[in-house]
């Protein structure tokens, strides 16, 4: 099982020169990849309750969020061999030709490090400042994976749908080898990844949640005689509070969810340090990142 990290471009952390120095030290201590989330506002009166906590309110931790692919972009000159993710770009957030272009770009400027996750987003407020309604996002989600998937993969081409229109045309640069992870949890939602997804990014259930899942994925992907994409685990890693969840708690219960999800099959397991509490140092980061690397 590969084993990936967060950066810190979320929270307090976020600085270019420690997440330049995290990203280096990353590829030196062996991790396979970088990862990074996205938020584009933190309301004053928010309108969308924050599904990862127990009030619906922001953690601190989110309040100062860089653009992702600008971090990526940023950390793919200051490495040469770790792979970089996003977990997840909103699609709500974005126009799907616009972020093809971007996304391609990073790709050939990082030497085709590239893993693009997609999700859907929960802030009204967001998806509304972006110019887009929640309205049919299940419609919405497969058209944009399919105008990214034409402009990346076809000589020329062209796309009409109900939410999007592409012209007939050619695409440059394309990526190396373009994978597509979505970020979902729902059903139906984990059935669309394994029909369109090359990969599928779930974050923080635990196995008895995660393998079902898993099962419907797989399932998704061979009625729509495509390979089983890869899962990719993100691992919100805390040492505060008093649920037991996976990631959460000491040092070896940590080590221990590892060793499970190893066990079970699981790709991939990225760590990401940043949600845990607001008084963090960089030190207290680093000195993390390199004991889990050792795990």
């Amino acid at each position: 099982m590969r084993l990936g990290l967060g950066l810190p471009s979320l929270g307090h952390l976020a600085s270019p020169a420690f997440i330049a120095s995290v990203a280096r030290r990353a590829e030196e201590l062996g991790y396979h990849s970088l990862w990074v989330g996205e938020r584009l506002l933190d309301p004053v009166k928010p309108r969308s309750r924050y599904p990862g906590t127990r009030d619906g309110n922001l953690p601190e931790s989110m309040k100062i969020a860089y653009d992702p692919v600008a971090t990526l972009t940023f950390a793919a000159a200051v490495t040469s061999r770790i792979t970089l993710g996003t977990s997840v770009l909103c699609m709500l957030l974005h126009n799907p030709v616009v972020l093809a272009k971007q996304l391609a770009t990073l790709d050939a400027l990082s030497g085709g490090r590239l893993r693009a996750g997609l999700g859907q987003g929960w802030s009204l407020d967001e998806i509304e400042a972006a110019g887009n309604t929640p309205v049919g996002q299940g419609r919405r989600s497969d058209e944009f994976v399919a105008v990214l998937r034409g402009l990346w993969t076809a000589g020329t081409t062209a796309y009409t749908g109900e939410f999007f229109t592409v012209p007939e045309t050619a695409f440059e640069p394309k990526p190396a080898s373009p994978r597509i992870y979505l970020g979902v949890y729902a059903p139906r939602a984990v059935e669309r990844a394994g029909r369109l997804a090359d990969g599928w990014l779930p974050g923080g259930l635990p196995l008895e949640l995660l393998l079902p899942l898993r099962e419907t994925l797989f399932e998704s992907a061979r009625k729509a005689g495509r390979p089983e994409p890869e899962v990719v685990v993100r691992a919100n890693v805390r040492f505060t509070g008093t649920r037991r969840r996976p990631f959460q708690g000491t040092w070896a219960q940590i080590e221990a969810d590892l060793a499970a999800f190893r066990e079970a099959g699981v790709d991939e397991v990225f760590l990401d340090f940043v949600l845990d509490d607001a008084t963090l140092t960089e030190e207290g980061f680093v000195e993390r990142m390199e004991r889990a690397a050792r795990m």
